[in-house]
């Protein structure tokens, strides 16, 4: 249906980009193991980025996509 607000349930990735997510989940894991805190599923790290930084997303004048911080 056009125009609802859903988004398919799910989101393809490339191979690249899972491994970047994959490592940043790691490096995250590590710390949040150190502070005695559960670790986070590449996933939940996932929706993390999509959610904090969906907000930030500008077009350029030149059409390029960037993420700008809000002031």
């Amino acid at each position: 249906m056009i125009g609802s607000g859903t988004m398919p349930a799910t989101l393809r990735l490339s191979n690249a980009e899972q491994e970047l997510l994959r490592k940043k989940c790691i490096d995250i894991n590590k710390l949040l193991i150190k502070h005695g805190a559960q670790p986070i599923k590449d996933s939940e790290l996932a929706h993390f980025l999509i959610e904090k930084s969906v907000t930030y997303v500008e077009v350029g004048s030149d059409g390029v996509l960037t993420l700008e911080p809000k002031a």
